[in-house]
């Protein structure tokens, strides 16, 4: 089954195992906090824009109009994920041995985690909008080290994850997540980071009132002092999941295959969002695309 070249979207294989999604969660909010101390004050007419194509090496700046839907697509696919290395056991206050460079010049994936000697940004078990299969405090991990990870940049320093400064940039906006359950577990994360930087955390809630986030196809947090939402779209595939007729032995059967020219159709209930996070690859080993 050939790809269309024009298919606009990126694929990626990304593990399954919990304590990776774990440690991406982190590397998420890393990103997001360094992406967001780049914004200005008129973020109102111009936002920042990521380009899936040179992601790994700099962020790139587009101008938008009325006229036009300014959109960020973050991709946290592979290439992320190579750059996740074994913690390295030092202290993350030592200055730096080499000049730092420009932030927009710096390699962000090129680096290496290390311990952070500070409170991390929500305490474990303190909110409310974890799913069971992802909390690990509840689940009785019994170290704690990797709640104090940082990622570090050769050359570059990424600011602290300020929760404050995001919500009054995201004021009035809509941030999206597509993808599957990895991307579910950055979501949640998130939510609960910027959550506990507000005082009247009762001004956080899904829309629907729902405290677990697997049986339903959509989600949508809202933070009502900000006027902006956080949402959920449960999309493993990104393209449109579809039936076909196969002959075969001289019968015919209905198989499931996917559609690669057509993006999954909970795509118009998202497409005017400020900004989209999406990701695939797990699920690419599914029947679909094994006997599709």
């Amino acid at each position: 089954m050939q790809i269309p070249k024009n298919l606009p979207i990126s694929l990626h294989f990304t593990p399954s195992k919990i304590s990776h999604a774990l440690i991406f969660s982190l590397f998420l909010l890393l990103l997001l906090s360094l992406f967001f101390s780049f914004s200005s004050s008129s973020l109102s007419t111009t936002l920042p824009s990521f380009s899936a194509s040179n992601l790994s090496s700099r962020f790139v700046s587009t101008s938008s109009s009325t006229d036009s839907l300014n959109t960020q697509f973050v991709s946290n696919g592979s290439a992320a994920l190579s750059a996740i290395q074994k913690p390295h056991l030092q202290d993350s206050r030592e200055p730096l041995n080499s000049e730092v460079n420009d932030l927009n010049s710096c390699d962000i994936f090129n680096g290496n985690w290390v311990l952070e000697d500070s409170d991390p940004i929500y305490k474990p078990g303190s909110c409310p909008f974890i799913d069971e299969s992802f909390n690990c405090f509840k689940n009785g991990r019994p170290d704690s080290d990797y709640l104090k990870l940082r990622w570090k940049p050769y050359g570059c320093e990424i600011p602290r994850f300020d929760g404050n400064r995001m919500l009054e940039i995201l004021r009035g906006k809509r941030v999206v997540f597509v993808g599957d359950s990895l991307n579910r577990n950055m979501w949640e994360s998130l939510v609960c980071a910027l959550r506990e930087t507000l005082v009247n955390k009762s001004g956080v809630f899904e829309v629907s009132g729902r405290r677990e986030f697997k049986t339903q196809g959509s989600y949508s947090f809202i933070f009502r002092e900000h006027n902006c939402t956080i949402d959920f779209f449960k999309s493993p595939f990104l393209v449109q999941e579809w039936k076909a007729m196969a002959c075969g032995g001289g019968t015919q059967e209905e198989r499931e295959t996917l559609r690669l020219d057509m993006i999954q159709g909970s795509s118009s209930k998202y497409y005017d969002a400020d900004i989209i996070i999406f990701n695939t690859g797990h699920w690419w080993t599914h029947q679909k695309t094994t006997k599709g």
